[in-house]
């Protein structure tokens, strides 16, 4: 099947993992993305795009355009941003082409609500709340989609023990990512009960936390090195965004597929994915995060039994390509 993906080239990316996926499985795929079109660093794209009507309709029209010469079967936007006019010309151009949105955010990021303008022909998102509205109140044609691990990037790093790995990275509890306040205010009670917490990824510039300041290694992982740093820490602490609803983060799938062991939020759809009873690793305030941290980091065996079993558990059932086939089947 030809297939045409709008949306971020970034490494490490859901549209970088869709498109590994669907080539892995055989299908053509032309993936473009606003770079693309007018060559200038993504965020000058994207507050153009915001703050410039005309500029955002006529940078739109470009990909549509581009889009429609490849005359794909199917069409995937992830963007959602994606001006409506591109997904109405698109259906006018190839009318039996099938187009879709696959949303792999939480509810605070729908910009303008541009999905619910565009006649997509199907809808994918990862938080059961979202469904009902979009499928209940809007009838959107919507269909749940989890977030996933990508088999050939999220694997355990090659020719060493977890052990030996966790003795060579020295760190006990680490955190990744964008550190906006609420993630930022959790990790600072772990660090005021004596949890010793590395961070990786970017402060709040804006809202910066002095005491956690100096936790950070100045370093944003992705790829290999992220592998190694999580399989070689003893705990990560996953704390979601506090609009994942019912739904889980991708850090979530990532990790157990890389085999970390992971502390992270309570949701009741974590049941569905995990090989183990989710009351183990999850927390439903940060003094039973502390509690289990400090647990967990005393019984090592034990930590390492979970991760090795969910590992196995989500690379045989939580992939890329497990997802990619659920979404053909539906449209």
């Amino acid at each position: 099947m030809k297939i045409a993906l709008l949306g971020s080239k970034d490494f490490d990316s859901l549209e970088y993992h869709l498109s590994d996926s669907f080539r892995f499985l055989g299908h053509d795929v032309f993936h473009i993305d606003i770079k693309d079109v007018i060559k200038i660093p993504y965020r000058y794209n994207y507050w153009a795009s915001k703050l410039l009507p005309k500029y955002d309709k006529m940078m739109f029209n470009t990909i549509a355009s581009r889009i429609i010469e490849q005359a794909p079967e199917l069409v995937i936007g992830t963007y959602r941003f994606i001006n409506p006019e591109c997904i109405r010309k698109i259906k006018k151009e190839l009318p039996n082409t099938t187009i879709i949105h696959i949303n792999p955010d939480q509810l605070t990021t729908l910009e303008h609500q541009q999905i619910f303008a565009s006649p997509y022909d199907a809808y994918f998102t990862k938080d059961h709340y979202m469904v009902d509205f979009m499928k209940n109140k809007m009838n959107l044609n919507t269909f749940y989609l989890p977030e996933a691990l990508n088999a050939r990037l999220h694997i355990p790093p090659a020719g060493i023990d977890k052990k030996q790995l966790e003795e060579k990275i020295n760190i006990d509890v680490v955190a990744f990512g964008t550190m906006y306040p609420y993630r930022a205010k959790m990790v600072s009670e772990l660090i005021k009960n004596d949890i010793n917490v590395s961070l990786f990824g970017v402060p709040d510039k804006r809202f910066p936390r002095e005491e956690i300041t100096n936790n950070f290694k100045n370093e944003f992982i992705t790829g290999t090195r992220k592998a190694e740093i999580l399989f070689g820490s003893k705990i990560i602490f996953n704390n979601f965004h506090y609009a994942e609803i019912t739904s889980a983060n991708v850090k979530f799938f990532e990790i157990y597929g890389i085999g970390g062991f992971q502390i992270c939020d309570f949701k009741t759809s974590l049941e569905e994915y995990s090989a183990i009873d989710v009351e183990k690793f999850t927390f439903k305030s940060i003094d039973e995060a502390v509690d289990k941290i400090k647990y967990f980091l005393a019984n090592s065996a034990e930590r390492y039994q979970i991760a090795e079993q969910q590992s196995k558990h989500f690379r045989e059932n939580h992939t890329y390509e497990h997802r990619v086939e659920e979404i053909l089947k539906k449209v």
